[in-house]
């Protein structure tokens, strides 16, 4: 008798992409086969993302599109919309099961549910209620070349714009004596890079007693952890001292990459948001990143079109990103969720004004990823091979300090890490040659 099928299909965050690995062992572990595609699965996993009115639109054009692929199926569909909006995704035509964040690692009742033995229903459950962070131990890591660990889940912050908080809770850290067994189990199989990942990752620590710091976890990793590479996912511009910045400096296994998210680069503007600094601050953050590590690649988030942002507010973003050495950007334009304070401001800015502020900064990014790249050109460094074409070459390279460039390579060593060199042909593509005997010669 033929094993039954799933197949997942994750949106949003790193995180889910671990929620959804933890999801698959379970699924495997009660004798299910993982395929690819969801058109040809027994169970359809849709584990979803509501940070945007348009990951809301997605998640629902998803489930409209894998049913009519695959009308015998088993839908189900977990995450973020769904413990948003669980009713809602419930009473759709093409859905089968609901499960929230506070129940989906328990694929019992899906499992139930899909050979007949309970009927289809919605698992609701109060996420704000506390309760440790779910944490699973992974035997692999399928969805991605790196694998990515959470340390965190949860947020207390109440920025105006977010919404994230009300479908993940508040903060729960994972311990470190966790986060390190899960290093070293996908070290031992063949990993080489991890990304640290949670929905505020800086505030890891601050639920134990005694509390803690997330440069704790970072000591613990860097005396403890095997030869791997460890990346952060993201911090915010006060969850980072001297002290970190020196560990990192030293670090052979913390990768000089930070996110750190800026939303707006003026001060009334971050007022309104109810962010947790100014850009005095931030900017003093970067600067001294930079110059413990030149090399470094800094990024940020930044939102355009917050209600009540002026001409002259968003132009004090702009201004404030061209003073300081930020090298990318993620541009999001504000997408108005209810239950936010954001959402009963007056002055809502009209779409097309947030269209072409968002375009001037991607424009921005693009820029400035493009120079980050070019003053790496001649030197040598540490590069994993990722598993997707880049600008004609075959195959890509993601340096240790977040460069991707485009190499000639074999798939074959796919998530390897060797030594590159960078080269600049011309002002706008700059490549990868890898320097490594053993991975230029043939497999």
């Amino acid at each position: 008798m033929s094993k039954a099928t799933f197949a997942f299909h994750t949106m949003g965050c790193k995180l889910n992409f671990y929620d959804s690995e933890v999801m698959s062992s379970g699924f495997e572990e009660h004798g299910f086969k993982q395929i690819r595609d969801p058109k040809d699965a027994d169970l359809v996993i849709i584990n979803t993302c509501t940070v945007t009115n348009n990951s809301d639109s997605e998640s629902r054009h998803l489930i409209r599109k894998y049913r009519r692929q695959n009308p015998r199926s088993f839908m189900v569909v977990t995450g973020c919309y769904a413990q948003a909006a669980g009713q809602t995704i419930a009473a759709m035509d093409e859905v089968d099961f609901v499960t929230t964040n506070v129940e989906k690692y328990n694929v019992q009742p899906i499992i139930e549910a899909f050979e007949g033995a309970s009927s289809p229903s919605i698992e609701e459950h109060d996420i704000m209620e506390k309760r440790p962070a779910e944490f699973r131990l992974l035997q692999k890591f399928e969805a991605k070349t790196r694998a990515f660990i959470k340390v965190q889940d949860g947020c207390n912050l109440r920025c105006a714009y977010c919404i994230i908080p009300f479908v993940r809770g508040n903060n729960r850290s994972v311990p470190a004596s966790d986060v390190i067994e899960q290093i070293k189990i996908l070290a031992d199989k063949g990993v080489e890079e991890v990304v640290l990942t949670g929905i505020h990752i800086g505030t890891w620590g601050r639920d134990f007693r005694p509390r803690k710091h997330i440069q704790d976890l970072l000591e613990a990793i860097e005396s403890s952890a095997p030869d791997i590479w460890v990346r952060i996912s993201s911090l915010d511009s006060p969850e980072i001292p001297d002290d970190m910045i020196d560990l990192m400096a030293k670090s052979d296994r913390i990768v000089p990459h930070l996110h750190i998210p800026l939303q707006a680069g003026d001060d009334r503007t971050l007022r309104r948001m109810r962010r947790q600094y100014d850009t005095a601050q931030y900017a003093d953050r970067i600067q001294r990143l930079k110059e413990a590590m030149p090399h470094i690649c800094i990024g940020a988030d930044v939102i355009v079109g917050f209600p009540g942002e002026t001409d002259e507010d968003f132009e004090s973003t702009y201004a404030f990103l061209q003073r300081i050495p930020m090298d990318y950007l993620h541009v999001f334009p504000y997408s108005n969720r209810k239950g936010t304070a954001a959402a009963a401001y007056d002055e809502q800015i009209n779409g097309r004004i947030i269209k072409n502020r968002a375009r001037l900064l991607r424009d921005f990014s693009d820029e400035r990823k493009r120079l980050h790249a070019e003053r790496h050109a001649g030197q040598i460094r540490r590069a994993i091979l990722l598993p997707k074409p880049y600008q004609g070459y075959p195959m890509s390279v993601l340096t240790d300090n977040y460069i991707e460039l485009g190499i000639d390579m074999d798939k074959a060593y796919i998530g390897r890490r060797f030594d590159v060199c960078i080269h600049s042909q011309k002002a706008d593509d700059c490549y990868a040659v890898a320097l490594n005997t053993a991975v230029n010669a043939s497999p």
